[in-house]
């Protein structure tokens, strides 16, 4: 049961970290300049700066999410 619960945290840690600084990771990485938008012509440059920031920081947050799934899972297994 003890490796069930620190495999749980190694999973948990990092998942949720990745969520909680999102915005920062994508800040800092740039990682809004890779982000396709299909209809660039129908915003101005504002609007779509924020929409590939805000796009990329979601898609950051499901992956955090995606990393933290097993780790709760094993969580709720291990603390039963």
């Amino acid at each position: 049961m003890l490796l069930l619960r620190i495999i749980a945290f190694v999973f948990l840690i990092p998942g949720i970290l990745t969520v909680f600084g999102a915005r920062s990771i994508v800040s800092r990485f740039k990682l809004d300049d890779n982000v396709r938008c299909d209809f660039e012509h129908e915003m101005d440059e504002e609007e779509l700066a924020r929409y590939k920031h805000d796009k990329a920081t979601v898609n950051l947050k499901m992956a955090g999410m995606l990393i933290a799934l097993p780790g709760f899972i094993l969580f709720l297994i291990a603390f039963k």
